[in-house]
């Protein structure tokens, strides 16, 4: 014999009871946990929340026990005037409603009435109507005399204790003594000497119901025609029937192990069929989520839940289906479960031990990212969160397409005349080399043009490896003159050792120290280090030219600037400067060297390094990561001898080429040791941007053939279509494509035809001159305005408003090739231009529709129906920015 199951249902108007039945009847009410504070009587069925025991019925001998499945027979009344009413089946047959608040005077006049059919058998199924709740069915096994489908209206009179009955104690028992004058005729009847397993209402319909009968039909029911079922279909699966209640002309049966999707509109056949590995002892469908059909079979470990996604506007097609398993108790196995009424993926589950558990569904979360970096994820009907790049998430993420798509909307790289100013609008400390050293190039070159009297001339963008070491590794410098240079302004007779050579100098230029100590270029460099209030650096660099005197008034004025940052005290590191001797054991370098290493400052612990250095020993400075690196490759320059300088600088190249930082590009140049700086670069940052700009003011050079800077550059070019910033897209390819003499540039792709000879009616195409072509005749019908077709010689369409015959000359007229380029002349005015409506074809010149429409809206030509101008989208925006 099997032991009583329990099954449980949340209540339809009181969304925080639910009941369990099984040997008797228990409504419990859910609260939330208050600081972690568990009631004794309580129950604990989530993290967050208990069940409170409120009311309980134990007088149901008599219950009916389904056999296969084991459950209780009852429905809960589904309407708030009667919230605590319940409809309970009987083995006899009978149907008795019964409260669980006794105590209530509106449920008085109803509870305890039965509704008893003509025969006695079991009842197997019973639901309210969800629209008309006085209306109740009852599913009967089957007899010969009787039918097996039972309806009830409650409101009409029943059999009811009587008051001496009430007053006595009195035995439900009773009331299987039948008496002909008590029982209460059902309202319809169906299905004459068959037997109904399952029962379920069609909300939106409540006129109808399907039945699952004599385990053999599934029958559609309509209460207002009580002679015949409406539709059937022949199949096993009776059991469990439920109506999906979002998409009500699909519904679910089961039969032993296999559970079916049905169409009532072509109920010839299942739209779906599966099998499970044991028998199904409940469907239910989500009454929050559209097609979710969740399935438990017998002794199972998990709920099997089913996303039943039909092809939008095609029934015929068999629907997608999802399939989740969900394992609520993680060592027991499920006895019942229940979806809760108004949560959306709010669950019910019990255990076979009636462990009772609140399980929320988590949603395999959607997540959508837009290539405006909008990212959304939903759960369930629910927009949970909606992130854009305003939002302080991206700022944590640091992530490179928002600062890409942020700098392309500034105008970042676009600033030609001031290159330095992209380095502004970057707001990287990590690409103000770059951009310093393309300034730094630009500049020589604008000398060199200037030098040479606008000869034309192709700057070489080189940097200190390739200067000193040469493009492929081998050494170029030039014979280097070592030079003993006392210090300037101070009184001393102490040397340093510095050697010059032109390609010195040429690194020291790219590093921005300027050619020589006599040029303004160095004290301009120093001053502008000022301005931005990096003094210590200044200062530094000022002492590593032996200037200690201009190093101490630079200290000087930035311990009285505001804008001075640091953490040291500048007065009184000039005051330690300006004791500087040359003695070997003076006091000054003793303490100096040993009290060094407490200065924060990276500059001014250097300085203190190079004067307390012993034997020009320089390694301290050189492998400070904290300089930059342009100053310690031009103090290299100044101070190692040729062999150093250049290991110093070959072993910085590839350390620099490894981890990809761009402040490199002031070692390597363009060259191929630049380009793979780069692109390593862009492998590590993502950051196409920047080297897409550093190829595009390097042009015109051989660079731009390098099948790595065409990627870069094809890469930005479609990430600004993607993020439709058109204008930043189009004012790239202006300086791409007029710049880069390797590049093919686009040809026109939209034109006028004829409509005889599919050719294009404009000469624009006839005298454009032909690639290599380096000048071309102007040809003397150029300003003629055509109105003919030039390839057949037909005439144009006329104007719909004036009638002539619409033309216009050549758009653009080709000059001889000079020194500065071709040139180009407009030749068309607007007023010319032959403009028609997309949709019915009509038009003609620009200046006599643009006055058309100034005050109409249907199209010039007569008949035709056509409002252009609400068609046209421009047109409509000014309307609406107008009023």
């Amino acid at each position: 014999m099997c032991a009583m199951k329990v099954d449980i249902a949340w209540s339809p108007t009181e969304y925080n009871r639910f009941i369990t039945v099984g040997t008797d009847i228990q409504l419990y009410e859910v609260e939330e946990l208050k600081d972690g504070i568990v009631k004794p009587s309580a129950i604990v069925i989530s993290d967050s929340s208990c069940a409170n025991l409120i009311a309980s019925s134990s007088d149901h001998q008599y219950l009916k026990i389904s056999i296969l499945y084991i459950f209780i027979v009852f429905s809960w009344y589904p309407k708030l005037d009667h919230p605590l009413l319940l409809a309970v089946g009987m083995a006899n047959g009978r149907v008795v409603l019964e409260s669980l608040d006794p105590n209530s005077s509106r449920d008085a006049e109803i509870v305890g009435r039965e509704f008893i059919p003509k025969q006695s058998r079991s009842c197997n199924c019973v639901s309210w109507n969800p629209t008309e709740a006085n209306v109740l069915i009852s599913g009967l096994d089957k007899h010969r005399g009787d039918n097996c489908i039972q309806v009830w209206d409650i409101t009409r009179s029943s059999y009811i204790p009587s008051a001496i009955d009430a007053v006595t104690s009195f035995d439900r028992r009773s009331m299987f003594t039948l008496d002909s004058t008590t029982v209460q005729k059902s309202i319809l009847e169906f299905g004459p000497s068959e037997s109904a397993q399952s029962i379920h209402w069609f909300r939106n319909n409540p006129k109808l119901f399907v039945c699952g009968m004599s385990l053999k039909h599934l029958k559609l029911y309509d209460t207002r025609d009580g002679t015949k079922h409406q539709e059937s279909t022949t199949s096993k699966a009776v059991y469990n029937l439920c109506v999906d209640p979002d998409v009500e002309h699909r519904l679910a049966s089961s039969i032993d192990n296999t559970f079916l999707l049905w169409d009532v509109r072509n109920f010839e056949k299942p739209v779906a069929t599966f099998n499970k590995p044991k028998p199904i002892t409940k469907l239910c469908w989500s009454p929050t989520r559209s097609g979710i059909l969740a399935v438990l079979c017998k002794d199972s470990f998990t709920i099997d839940v089913y996303d039943i996604q039909s092809p939008a506007g095609n029934d015929e097609v068999e629907p997608a289906v999802v399939e989740r398993n969900l394992e609520p108790f993680s060592s027991q196995s499920i006895m019942s479960f229940a979806w809760h009424p108004s949560n959306e993926n709010r669950m019910l589950t019990i255990s076979q031990n009636n462990q009772l558990l609140d399980y929320t569904i988590f949603d395999r979360i959607t997540l959508n990212w837009s290539p405006t970096s909008e990212i959304v994820w939903t759960y369930g009907r629910k927009i949970l969160q909606c992130v854009d790049s305003r939002d302080e998430f991206y700022s944590c993420l640091n992530d490179i397409s928002v600062k890409m798509r942020k700098r392309a909307c500034q105008g970042y790289g676009l600033k030609m005349p001031k290159i330095w100013m992209n380095a502004e609008l970057a707001d990287d400390p990590s690409l103000n080399g770059v951009w310093m050293w393309l300034d730094l190039v630009k500049s020589a070159e604008v000398d060199t043009k200037r030098r040479h009297h606008h000869h034309r001339h192709h700057p070489k963008y080189e940097g200190v490896h390739s200067v000193i070491c040469g493009e492929n590794g081998t050494s170029t410098l030039s014979q280097s003159e070592p030079l003993s240079v006392t210090w300037i302004g101070i009184n001393s007779t102490e040397c340093k050792i510095l050697k010059f050579s032109s390609e010195e100098d040429r690194a020291l230029q790219l590093c921005g120290w300027g050619a020589d100590f006599d040029s303004n270029s160095f004290t301009k460099f120093l001053d502008r280090l000022e301005i931005d209030g990096q003094f210590s650096r200044a200062a530094t660099i000022a002492v590593f030219n032996l200037e200690i005197r201009k190093a101490i008034k630079i200290l000087s004025k930035g311990a009285l600037t505001r804008s001075y940052k640091g953490s040291a005290d500048l007065n009184a590191v000039a005051m330690g400067l300006s004791g500087y001797t040359q003695e070997r054991t003076a006091l000054w370098r003793e303490v100096s060297n040993t009290l060094k290493s407490n200065l924060m400052d990276p500059y001014l612990c250097a300085m203190f390094t190079f004067l307390t250095a012993e034997d020009d020993n320089y390694e301290e400075i050189l492998n400070e990561q904290r300089i930059a690196v342009q100053d310690r490759m031009a103090f290299a320059c100044l101070y190692l001898n040729d062999r150093k300088l250049a290991d110093f600088l070959e072993s910085l190249r590839k350390r620099m080429t490894e981890t990809g930082n761009l402040d490199g590009i002031l070692l390597t140049g363009l060259t191929n040791d630049g380009l793979s700086l780069i692109q390593r670069y862009v492998d590590t940052t993502g950051d196409v941007q920047t080297a897409s700009f550093i190829i595009l003011h390097t042009l015109p050079s051989q660079v731009c053939k390098d099948p790595r800077a065409n990627a870069w550059v094809s890469s930005y070019r479609d990430l600004l279509d993607t993020w439709m910033q058109w204008k930043q897209r189009a004012l790239f390819d202006v300086n791409w494509f007029s710049k880069n003499t390797h590049a093919n540039k686009p040809t026109q792709q939209v034109f006028v035809c004829c409509n005889f000879c599919r050719k294009s009616v404009s000469n624009y195409f006839q005298f454009r001159p032909s690639d290599g072509t380096r000048a071309v005749q102007t040809p003397i019908t150029a300003n003629r305005k055509i109105t003919c077709c030039p390839g057949c010689r037909k005439p144009l369409p006329r104007c719909s408003l004036c009638l002539c015959h619409m033309g216009t000359p050549a758009g653009l007229h080709w000059q001889r090739q000079t020194e500065s380029g071709s040139e180009r002349k407009k030749m068309t005015d607007f007023s010319d231009w032959l403009t028609w409506c997309q949709t019915c074809r009509h038009g003609g010149h620009s200046v006599h529709i643009l006055e058309w429409f100034k005050h109409h809206n249907e199209c010039p030509v007569t008949g035709c129906m056509c409002k252009c101008m609400t068609l046209d989208a421009t047109a409509k925006l000014d309307s609406e920015m107008n009023s």
